[in-house]
């Protein structure tokens, strides 16, 4: 993946572009002369200017509001491993239950890769096991939809019987039925800051902060509640 990345970059350095946005990327670096700016950047310090969204602190305040509620029990669907929002993602989790004083249950942990198709296949293994969550956090709304549709089709009540959240808040977390308490990264916000960072170092500019953090905030909707038992 990074290699490829890499392989792109490069092949729009040496074409009619004057600069690049990456989004998500995988690599650390890239072989380019031209003005690079990356939206959720893989490392915690990177070698270019980027935007990122504060990972830790929202997946702190998701399930935090999980605990909250009343859950112990709470599954977690992580992201694709090689990125730092995934990593951080998982820290707030693991951060939240241990000032809550909640034993992380390694059979309440999968790995995701923000799919909604590993994100059902996870929830699945979760909803089988012999004590399942109360409650599933998944690191992007696209897996929470996969949680969803597993719930939907194992007959498990949202939110009476499974409380879920996700992270990014996507347009599609308002209109899901039901629709789905998220954290919000402000992601057109991010796109926006990206273009002006590329546009001024396009023109020769130097940034005043080439490392810009967008804060989240949690959107509480229908598809949490207290635990009914």
């Amino acid at each position: 993946m990074a290699e490829r990345e890499r392989h792109y970059v490069a092949l729009l350095s040496n074409s009619i572009t004057d600069g690049v946005i990456v989004v998500a990327p995988t690599a650390v670096d890239f072989p380019t002369h031209k003005p690079l700016v990356a939206v959720d950047f893989n490392h915690d310090k990177p070698n270019y200017p980027g935007i990122i969204s504060t990972n830790r602190e929202g997946a702190l305040a998701a399930t935090r509001h999980l605990i909250g509620l009343g859950h112990k029990r709470i599954g977690f669907i992580g992201g694709r491993h090689e990125l730092w929002s995934a990593v951080r993602r998982r820290q707030g989790f693991e951060d939240a239950c241990k000032e809550a004083g909640i034993p992380i249950d390694s059979e309440l942990v999968m790995n995701g890769d923000y799919s909604m198709e590993t994100g059902y296949e996870c929830a699945i293994r979760l909803l089988k096991l012999a004590e399942p969550p109360s409650a599933i956090f998944a690191t992007n709304d696209q897996s929470a939809f996969g949680v969803l549709q597993a719930a939907r089709e194992y007959g498990v009540r949202v939110p009476e019987d499974l409380s879920v959240v996700g992270f990014d808040n996507i347009p599609e977390s308002a209109i899901e039925q039901p629709q789905l308490t998220t954290v919000d990264q402000s992601l057109t916000q991010m796109g926006y800051l990206a273009a002006n960072m590329l546009f001024a170092l396009v023109q020769g500019k130097t940034l005043k902060t080439p490392i810009q953090k967008v804060q989240t905030r949690l959107i509480i909707r229908a598809s949490t509640s207290a635990p009914m038992n």
